[in-house]
């Protein structure tokens, strides 16, 4: 079990969130690609059930004010979201063969300012 606490009422999701709750895009974006359809689909399954849930919770809090707790789902929501869509649209596996090699991409920061 993971140090990183989830809110009570998703504790049963807990399980997930020491190899899922992944806290950016990058980390993500490599974890899709490092599991097979067959390791991603116990993950996509606990999580669309929850899903709503899950949204509906986090509607609660600004992004730059989620407790910590609040932070921890929505890190498992995100990888949720950006790892669904092999699963969502029935494909095969993770990537497409001779498709644009995913080693390639480069993830950069955001400047946010005022």
């Amino acid at each position: 079990m993971s140090n990183k606490q989830l809110p009570p009422e998703f504790l049963d999701l807990e399980i997930w969130v020491s190899d899922w709750a992944l806290t950016n895009e990058a980390s993500r974006y490599q974890k899709l690609h490092a599991v097979t359809l067959e390791q991603l689909k116990p993950f996509y399954e606990a999580m669309i059930v929850r899903i709503d849930s899950v949204l509906i919770y986090l509607d609660q809090y600004t992004i730059s004010k989620l407790p910590a707790d609040a932070r921890v789902l929505y890190n498992l929501a995100m990888t949720f979201a950006e790892t669904a869509h092999p699963l969502d649209l029935k494909w095969n596996d993770v990537d497409f063969p001779d498709a644009y090699p995913w080693q390639g991409f480069e993830f950069r920061t955001v400047s946010v300012t005022g």
